[in-house]
């Protein structure tokens, strides 16, 4: 399984609105994209390190259904035209996610 994970903050000028809409626009990604699995959004709640607002997670059951959410049309349009107008920082970090085996978290090849 793969796990893709955005952590991200709106600019300051961004309204309230729009960033209300964008936070909305989630809600709907598993719908449209069908090989999403156990999507979750939060605002951060960290007591120790604010630098983002907001992170979201989803999982693939491989790194091809990662590939094809991250080059859809859809993906593309919402990165391009609503994500990165309003942002500010982001990190974007797509892992397998390892259950009880650490063999090749180490392989850096």
């Amino acid at each position: 399984m793969i796990r893709h994970s955005v952590l991200f903050s709106f600019k300051p000028t961004a309204s309230k609105e729009a960033c209300e809409a964008l936070l909305r626009e989630y809600v709907d990604f598993p719908r449209i994209h069908k090989k999403m699995r156990n999507f979750t959004l939060g605002r951060n709640i960290s007591q120790r390190d604010q630098t983002f607002e907001y992170a979201f997670n989803v999982d693939f059951d491989d790194e091809q259904d990662l590939k094809d959410y991250l080059n859809s049309r859809e993906h593309e349009e919402h990165v391009v035209e609503r994500f990165r107008p309003l942002v500010s920082v982001r990190a974007i970090v797509s892992y397998e996610v390892a259950r009880g085996e650490v063999t090749n978290l180490f392989d850096r090849t």
